[in-house]
């Protein structure tokens, strides 16, 4: 257990940091963040790229969503009006038959 507790010992002051060691690193650490903040702005970028194109899309989408609309209200017109022109249909429908009748008992009143 001492042999083992004593090659720690050696072990860690090998591994100490030079300053050439420490300048190393700090360049390193520039290049990364270089290319961090290289990376970061291409993602904005296209970042950008796509929210214009959602702006773009939102304003066809609302385009369509009111030619829809109109649609929709086109529909809904002739809609009632088929119900109406039906309801006309059947009070003309009645009325006919009844004129029918008032024909034939004036007529057969005539003769």
């Amino acid at each position: 257990m001492l042999y083992l507790f004593s090659m720690i010992k050696k072990s860690q002051t090998n591994n100490l940091a030079t300053k050439k060691d420490i300048q190393g690193i700090r360049t390193e650490f520039r290049q990364t963040e270089k290319s961090l903040r290289r990376e970061i702005l291409k993602v904005e970028a296209r970042t950008e790229r796509v929210e214009e194109k959602v702006d773009i899309l939102d304003k066809k989408l609302d385009r369509i969503e009111n030619k829809i609309d109109g649609f929709v209200g086109v529909v809904d017109n002739l809609k009632k009006d088929n119900e109406v022109g039906a309801d006309q249909y059947r009070e003309h429908d009645v009325k006919i038959k009844d004129h029918e009748q008032r024909l034939t008992a004036l007529e057969s009143a005539t003769t």
